[in-house]
């Protein structure tokens, strides 16, 4: 194998592992977990009506069973390995000093994520209540990921982080994907972007031309756009549960 190609294995390999350490751990503890104690707010605070029926995403309001919330971790980690994929996309582009950037991602992945959980259809935040309650749990859960995702990918990313020595380096990661197979899918797909990516870049300069003021300047704006997008929707999901 020559040096080319093992150097390229070893930054998709290291790529990978920041993906599943970070996604993984945030998607099941934020999002899997998480949702799972919203779902149990929500069940407390609504009226006995709503047991036993089927909510949005098909789970049964009420019943706790250890499938069912193994399923919903096992979601959560997908969902972690896709946003932190996302997150390392935009973190060279943010700007301001480290909590603004922290902020800005938590902000507007509550805004993004938080319009495409709230509608108006279905049960979910028709019979859940108070529905105040049910909105402002569904848009804090992606607001908190995206708080996390920034810190944890730095310290996964750290090479004194304890993830990232000795044989933890690559036993964590092989765990957690054992332990939430889905995350595997999103994985392979991003070794496949990932080093199509490097190949373009080494290979046609492309690294100089995203690295410009224009391109820096169009990563921004759409960042800023998808944020504002995602905020507009939102507030039109809350006006119609009104």
């Amino acid at each position: 194998m020559s040096d080319v190609t093992t150097t390229l294995a070893a930054r998709v390999a290291e790529q990978l592992r920041i993906l599943a350490v970070a996604g993984i751990t945030v998607g099941v503890i934020v999002v899997g977990l998480g949702s799972r104690l919203a779902m149990l707010a929500l069940r407390l605070t609504s009226s006995d009506s709503v047991i036993g029926l089927q909510s949005d995403d098909d789970f049964t309001i009420g019943r706790f069973t250890l499938s069912g919330s193994y399923n919903l971790l096992v979601l959560g980690a997908g969902v972690g390995v896709i946003g932190v994929a996302a997150y390392q996309c935009v973190a060279p582009r943010l700007i301001g000093p480290i909590w603004f950037r922290r902020l800005t991602v938590a902000l507007a992945a509550g805004a993004v994520v938080g319009s495409m959980l709230i509608h108006g259809d279905g049960i979910d935040f028709r019979l859940l209540k108070p529905t105040w309650f049910a909105i402002g749990l569904f848009v804090l859960l992606p607001a908190l990921f995206g708080a996390a995702i920034g810190p944890v990918v730095d310290r996964v990313s750290d090479p004194s982080s304890r993830t990232a020595k000795g044989r933890v380096r690559w036993i964590l990661p092989i765990v957690l994907v054992l332990a939430f197979p889905l995350a595997l899918v999103e994985l392979v797909v991003a070794a496949l972007l990932y080093t199509v990516w490097v190949l373009l870049a080494d290979g046609a300069g492309l690294r100089q031309l995203v690295a410009g003021r224009v391109a820096g300047y169009v990563v921004q704006a759409c960042w800023l756009g998808i944020a504002v997008v995602g905020l507009v929707a939102l507030v039109g999901d809350i006006r119609s549960l009104s």
